[in-house]
């Protein structure tokens, strides 16, 4: 899971086989390519609002509130935004 360690996931969010409860259809509702999976391909085609959106439903889909503040003032939402750019740019 990519920068699972940046948020306290409750168990409850873990499905069996480990994939977050939520992520799919997370995944999904950004999917630009039709593969229901957000990867480089639907990164590159998405504006600067659309990736914020997807950092925020998919902190949310992970249990976490994505406006909480962490140390070093950012919050949920914006680390892990700023680790999917680290991937796809």
């Amino acid at each position: 899971m990519l920068l699972a360690a940046a948020f306290a996931m409750p168990l409850a969010a873990i499905a069996d086989d480990a994939t977050p409860v939520g992520a799919v259809s997370v995944d999904a509702r950004f999917d630009k390519t039709g593969d229901g999976i957000v990867d480089a391909a639907d990164w590159s085609g998405m504006k600067e609002d659309e990736r914020l959106a997807y950092a925020r439903a998919s902190v949310e889909a992970l249990g976490e509130s994505p406006d909480v503040q962490l140390p070093g003032g950012k919050s949920r939402a914006e680390i892990y935004l700023d680790g999917l750019r680290r991937v796809y740019e």
